[in-house]
Formats: C-alpha cells, structure tokens, sequence
C-alpha cells in the first residue's frame, strides 16, 4: 500500500486547482480560435478568476460526494447534473435530454449525440478524481467511467481516465523529469488500438523524435483534426505536446497551451493543473502565481472562496475515500475533517438495456431487458408498470424470486396505442417491485409527412426541342463548362433548386394539398434521432426537393431557439410563416442556424423544403430554451400524422 503525509497531499491537491483555475482563466479568452497563437503570455491572465465548467462539473461531484457518500452511481451523478447545471452547450444538453426522457447513463452519453459524444467535457473533470484517489488509478477507472459515460463514450471517457491516471500517478513522481514516464505509464492504461491512444502515442513519438512543436501540432491537426474545437482528439494530443514540450515550466505550459487553439482553456487548465500536482502549490505560490479565488457558474452552495479552502475539502473527502478503500493509497498525519455519510448499497439495481435505439416510433414495438440485481436478502416480487395512457407495455413476467447476489433479465416491449394520437417526447416508465420502484424511458421520435421528390432536369428542353429532332445542340453551357460537358451533365445529372416553388408556399403555408400528381401523395416517414438523412427516408436517387411536414404540440406559448443542422439547402416554415433559409451546401454541426420563433399552445405546423444537391443531405431541428442557455426542450411532442 502506498502511504503519503497529508502535508505533501494537502500541498499537490492545492497545486492541482491552483493550477487549474489560473490556466483554465488564461486559456478562456481564446477557446475556439483554431490559428497557430504562438506569441508571448499576457502575465495579467495569470491573476484574474474567471467561471468555467473545467472547474464547476468536478466541485459538483465534490459536493455530491460529501452530501451521498462514496457510493454513487452514474444515474446520481446525471441526475445532480440536469438538477444545478443550468447551461447546456454540445453533449451536456443532448445527455439532459435524454435523462429527462429516462435513457440514464451510458445510454444518455451516446445516443442522438453523435457531433459532440467524443467532446473535451469529459476529459476536463480528470482532476477531482486523481485528487481523490492519489497513487490508486484502479479506484479512479471505477469513478472516472461513472462520470464519463453519463454525457460522452468511448474514446472520450478513455481520455478523461488517461489524464486522470497520469495525474494520480504524479503525486509519487520525481517532479517534472517524470513527465515522459507519466505519459507511457497512462498509455498503457488504456485501450490500444483506438483513435484516442494513437493521436497520444504520435504526439509522444513527435517530441521524442526531435520534431519541432510547430511541425507537431499541425501533424497531429492533419491526422487526428476536427472542425469542433472542443473536439477531443486534437485537445488532448495539445496537451501532450504541451507538457512534453514546455521544459517544466509554469508559465510556458501555458503559453504553450494557448498557442495550440483551439479548445484553450481546457488544454491550458489542464497542463497547469499537472504540473501543478508535480511541484505543489508552495513551488507556484513562490514561482508568483496567487490564489485568484474560484467563481462557480452552477448551483452549489460554493458559489466563490479560495482555492485553498476549496483544495482542503477536497483532501477531507479524500482521507474519508482512503478509509473505505483497502486499495487506496493511505494519507498520514492528518488534521481533524469532517467524514462523508456512510450510504448503504440499495436492495436493487434496476438497469434498462435497449436492445436497439432507446425510441419509440408508432410503427414498430421497442424491446427492452431490464436486468434486476438483488444486493441482500431473499425476496418474491409482484412486477407493476405504471405509464401513460398513450404506451402500452407488454411483459409476460408477473413475478419473480432473488435470493441475495442474483440477478434476472426481464424482456418487455413498449408500443405506441393504437388510439394515441399524439406521440410523446418523454415516455417514462416506472417498474414496481413490491416496494421498491424505479423509473426508465424511450424519447418519442418525429413524425413526418413526405411530399416529392420533386425533380428538374439541369435544362429544360420541353418547349425547344421537338422529341423527334437532335436536341444535343441545344443544351447551353454555363460558362464554366464545354458544351460538351454540359451535355453529358444534362445525361448523367439533375439539379435541385431551394427557391424553385414545387407547390405554392404563399403564406401561411400550412398544408401541401393533393393536384394528382404522385409527388404531391405523401409517405408517413418516422425519424429516430434530430439528425437524419435524405436518402434514408427516399428511394430516388440523385439530386431533388422534398417537403417534410410535421406538427409539434407545444404545451404552453414558448418563444425557442430553433438549431437547424443542414448540409444542404433548406426553407423552413412555421406555423405558416417562413423563418429561415439558407443557400449553402456545408459541413453538417447540430446548430448551423440559430433562428427564434414563438410556438402556439397545442399544435404547430412546421414545413422543411430540402434541397439535396449532391450526393446526400443531412438535416437536423433541435427545439433549445430561448434564453441562449442552449438546453433542449423535452416536452415538445410530435402529434400522429
């Protein structure tokens, strides 16, 4: 077992912050720039305090720890989330969502999170958990993957478990001269083979082979880069580059981090956070850094105070973990603390396992096992659901037996009611075991109706040339092209055009009415996820104009932010009036347009004209809080077409 003095403990747990709130504060200025910053520090960055969510997310976990005890789970922690974070950019607000919804973690991580599931928010809470745990990274994976798994997956939550055993381990290391050890020793811990080991493992070979940080940086942009600059693959292969590169010292790392870009104030608080850790809070305080205090940006009862308070806490919590934990590393010599409750473990798990997406469509049942864990006694159960009026769950299970330590799986299938005529975006369940209860849940998907595709050949030839008569003179090139390429575009191709009315759109364009052509004879189509694909809901192939209709049911009056994600050209219509438009074929992000709209009490017709030009088209409208808070709103429901 390790042991460790609670002087030199208290001293790098203070380093770890000190360090985080001073370069999470430099970095901040210039998160989501993406050019080379290579330029001297601004010494002023280094003593003021700003709020940031590298700092906020883990004096949460602070604060629900000392309140519930070190027997937490993922669902715990989801739920203190959406209950005291009130902003909700990228995969925070996608995970609240669907915990709202409840699909708990790791399902709230990934699904429907497909821009941002491998973002920095995970990999920026590591600290509290190395803190916690020094010297004991098996302790830390257990804790590091709870909190990971409710808002991200896979190579994001390694991530965050690699920073966090490099920090762990640096509370035993020999200073700075131990940062190429720390990096190998953390690699190892983690999953090989993934997109996240190799972006860490080349930024190592980078410097180790004598290339310039320059060179390295850009490399690193050119295999591993992302157009999200909070990304995580190239901010976490920054941070490598940035401590490998910085020659131990405090105010480099920093300069370095920030020139980097990108997701700055992440990378920044992290590097100075390790080194931090490396030389302790007396090294920095002398080196002239100061405790500029923390600013905490969600509802806890720290709202500010020093770092140093902030670091003594978080060592009491750690000396009540040592205690519980035969593996953890033990703290010695220290000062009277208050110890965190002792929990007990609950009677049952309950733990919904979606067999496919955790939706529900109205035309097709959702299968769910939901695994029962007993943890002590033995126990015959009756099993009750409870659920709205709309859903109907089908379990041919009626009861069950445990005996303490067992396990069993029982299969239900959710269904809308044949007689339910809206479809809910919440659709909770709750499972009742004699007296024990718990709830789990499907997000109700999207209802549309399809009109199209509406087609236009690249040049209409229907009034010039005769079908009997050579008509290849008479396709115009456009200036750019032969008419010879012209030609064979006019053979091979066909054109889709935004502004081109199909039917008429004069306001209010609510409805799409019958004319006898097939066009204009909708499909029912469903989507499970806000982003989807047209050719995944048509058959035609090539470039053509659709018109989605659907019809969302808003409970109240509520002015909202509407994020269209698009790759292609859109209208869209509201409640009969056009909001929005745009021209562009683009990347597609979750919010490429933020428009603001006031939906009605009851229904509201919404009308999206796509324009697929190229190969595909992707789409995406995400109802968020209007208050630029950018949470999703869970309670919009889509009526049954």
């Amino acid at each position: 077992m390790r042991k460790i003095d609670y002087d030199v403990y208290f001293d790098k747990v203070y380093g770890c912050f000190l360090g985080k709130c001073i370069g999470g504060t430099a970095g901040g200025p210039a998160e989501g720039r993406k050019e080379l910053l290579d330029a001297p520090l601004n010494e002023e960055l280094l003593h003021l305090t700003l709020p940031n969510d590298d700092l906020d997310l883990q004096i949460l976990w602070l604060e629900l720890l000392e309140n519930k005890g070190a027997y937490i789970t993922a669902r715990d922690m989801a739920e203190e989330f959406c209950k005291k974070v009130p902003y909700g950019p990228g995969e925070y607000a996608y995970s609240m969502k669907n915990i709202e919804c409840g699909i708990y973690p790791p399902v709230s991580g990934s699904f429907n999170n497909r821009y941002y599931k491998n973002g920095m928010g995970c990999p920026i809470r590591s600290e509290i958990w190395a803190c916690l745990f020094p010297g004991a990274p098996t302790i830390t994976e257990k804790y590091v993957r709870m909190d990971g798994s409710f808002d991200h997956e896979s190579d994001s939550i390694d991530a965050e478990y690699f920073l966090a055993t490099l920090e762990s381990e640096a509370f035993f290391a020999n200073g700075y001269t131990d940062i190429i050890t720390l990096v190998k020793y953390s690699l190892e811990k983690i999953n090989s083979g993934t997109k996240i080991h190799s972006a860490l493992s080349d930024a190592l070979e980078f410097y180790l082979s004598g290339k310039e940080w320059q060179w390295a940086r850009g490399e690193i942009l050119r295999r591993y880069g992302h157009s999200d600059c909070t990304n995580l693959y190239q901010n976490m292969a920054f941070i490598v580059l940035t401590l490998l590169y910085c020659n131990g010292d405090f105010r480099e790392v920093i300069r370095l981090g920030l020139a980097m870009g990108y997701d700055t104030d992440c990378v920044c608080a992290t590097v100075a956070a390790i080194l931090g850790i490396l030389y302790g809070a007396n090294a920095l305080l002398d080196y002239g850094m100061t405790d500029i205090g923390i600013q905490v940006g969600i509802k806890t009862s720290r709202q500010s105070g020093s770092i140093k308070q902030l670091s003594q806490d978080i060592c009491a919590v750690g000396i009540s973990m040592s205690e519980l934990f035969s593996d953890a590393t033990e703290i010695l010599k220290y000062p009277d603390f208050k110890r965190i409750p002792t929990t007990q473990i609950p009677e049952f798990y309950i733990t919904a396992q979606y067999v496919e997406k955790p939706v529900l469509l109205p035309n097709k049942s959702t299968r769910i096992n939901l695994l029962v864990q007993r943890n002590a006694g033995d126990t015959d159960l009756h099993i009750e659901f409870e659920h709205s009026k709309d859903i109907c769950v089908d379990c041919s299970v009626k009861n069950i037996s445990l005996h303490s330590g067992e396990s069993v799986v029982i299969g239900i299938d959710v269904s809308v009611c044949t007689n339910a005529d809206v479809l809910h975006k919440r659709n909770i369940i709750k499972i009742k075991l004699g007296d024990f209860s718990d709830t789990f849940g499907l997000m109700g998907g999207t209802v549309w109706h399809r009109y199209g595709p509406f087609l236009m050949n690249n040049q209409d030839l229907t009034n010039i040339v005769a079908p009997h008569e050579v008509y290849a003179e008479a396709v115009v090139s456009d200036g750019d092209n032969s008419q010879y390429d012209a030609l064979r575009d006019y053979h091979l191709n066909t054109f889709a055009d935004i502004h081109k009315e199909f039917v008429p759109e004069k306001a209010p364009f609510v409805s799409i009415e019958p004319n006898g052509s097939a066009e204009c004879d909708f499909q029912t189509i469903y989507t499970d996820e806000d982003l989807f694909a047209l050719e995944d809901i048509q058959q035609y192939c090539g470039p053509h104009t659709d018109y989605l209709k659907t019809v969302f049911m808003c409970p109240e009056e509520r002015e909202i932010e509407l994020a269209v994600g698009h790759t292609a050209p859109f209208k869209l219509w509201v409640n009969g009036q056009l909001i929005g438009e745009s021209e562009k074929n683009t990347w597609w992000t979750c919010e490429n347009r933020h428009l603001f709209v006031t939906l009605k009490k009851g229904e509201n017709v919404f009308i999206l004209k796509c324009a697929q030009q190229t190969h595909s088209a992707w789409y995406s409208l995400i109802p968020r809080h209007g208050d630029k808070n950018w949470r999703q709103w869970s309670d919009i429901d889509c009526k049954i077409l």
